[in-house]
């Protein structure tokens, strides 16, 4: 690892260290999750989204462009699914 990219990793453990111990656990589970991608790609496969203001980076990890497309968009009919759950009947139509 890079002297660059090793400090970046220094602060972010730090970081991490700090936060509430409820939001440390929820990190670990999904940092657990991701090294299956990475360790297992033929079972496991991931899409990360991270919206940072105006931009919309994305990687992924045991999947190609092709499957990452297809989970994005089965995502995104799901949390549309969810969101419209609780949604006034009226909203349904729109």
């Amino acid at each position: 690892m890079d002297k660059e990219l090793a400090d970046k990793w220094s602060a972010a453990v730090d970081s991490l260290m700090n936060m509430h111990h409820t939001k440390r656990k929820h990190f670990a589970l999904m940092v657990l999750h991701l090294a299956k991608c990475y360790t297992d790609s033929e079972h496991h496969k991931a899409v990360v989204l991270i919206s940072d203001d105006d931009a919309l980076m994305t990687f992924s990890a045991g999947a190609d462009d092709m499957e990452a497309a297809e989970m994005v968009q089965i995502a995104h009919e799901i949390m549309g699914a969810v969101n419209m759950a609780d949604a006034p009947p009226k909203e349904m139509f729109n």
